[in-house]
């Protein structure tokens, strides 16, 4: 149990959860609350402190998962589209003469 009495803990499955989404998660939630993260043998320990006082435990809870979920998926497309943006990348690169050895119509 947190320390604080104003704390309120979650946990996220580390074989389904990455890091990097809790991070970006907390960060995207830093106007309601400040968020620790504590890795155990299988989970992400979140330890949620509300930055005001009056708050909805259930409401915290709701809105961090709903984070996490949606930088999971952010996560997840830019890794499934990352070649087709690279490929974008190249071909705009390709065709404004800065290539080395590349020539111009001039």
């Amino acid at each position: 149990m947190p320390q604080d009495p104003e704390a309120v803990e979650i946990g996220f499955d580390r074989s389904t959860t990455e890091l990097d989404a809790l991070q970006r998660a907390a960060y995207a939630v830093a106007d309601l609350m400040t968020v620790d993260i504590r890795a155990s043998a299988t989970d992400y320990i979140c330890t949620l402190f509300p930055r005001n006082a009056g708050f909805d435990e259930g409401a915290l809870k709701h809105r961090i998962r709903t984070e996490v979920i949606d930088q999971a998926l952010r996560l997840r497309i830019a890794k499934e589209t990352e070649p087709i943006r690279n490929l974008i990348f190249a071909l705009a690169f390709s065709e404004t003469g800065l290539a080395e050895g590349e020539k111009t119509d001039e």
